[in-house]
């Protein structure tokens, strides 16, 4: 069976990941394999932006193994963006099966100032569903509770919800099948 391969390609705490994975398998049925590619990524990074390119990422995400139904999704905490975008959250690459996610913007914080892990964790779970929804042929959505909704700012990520609406969910488990 086909199985969802999260590549962590920078530093990023075990309890995100844990919750990654969980999710995913949760949401997909399928099963999450964790793989650990910290390196160097001076190839993607851009001095001008001081962020690193997404599509650079995706083409090298190309030369990792898996079989040809396997989804494949870099997970990092860089400040990701594509061309004609200021920052991206998440990027996908629908007919090869990859997709990049950064959590370098989602962090949020407390009324006291401090880090508000509850909301990062939420934050990462509502990004990564949305990045590989689009790799098992899911479209953004209007709904604004919708997960597959577009999200250009952290607001909008906390009101799209924490799932998929009823269209979204019957397109996923028909493209499942």
């Amino acid at each position: 069976m086909e199985k969802i391969i999260l590549v962590i390609i920078s530093n990023i705490d075990s309890r995100y990941v844990t919750a990654l994975k969980a999710i995913l398998e949760t949401t997909f049925d399928r099963g999450v394999e964790i793989s650990y590619q910290i390196g160097d990524l001076k190839y993607a990074y851009d001095h001008t932006r001081n962020q690193y390119l997404s599509p650079r990422l995706l083409s090298r995400l190309r030369r990792i193994k898996k079989a040809s139904n396997d989804k494949l999704m870099a997970v990092t905490n860089l400040d990701l963006y594509s061309p004609g975008y200021d920052f991206i959250y998440g990027e996908a690459d629908v007919k090869a099966g990859l997709a990049t996610l950064s959590i370098n913007r989602l962090m949020g914080s407390t009324a006291d100032g401090l880090p508000d892990t509850c909301l990062f964790t939420e934050r990462i779970i509502r990004e990564a569903v949305h990045e590989v929804g689009h790799l098992y042929g899911l479209v953004h959505c209007k709904n604004p509770k919708c997960v597959m909704r577009t999200c250009t700012c952290a607001a909008e990520v906390d009101e799209a919800g924490n799932g998929l609406c009823d269209g979204c969910l019957h397109t996923l488990n028909a493209n499942l099948t």
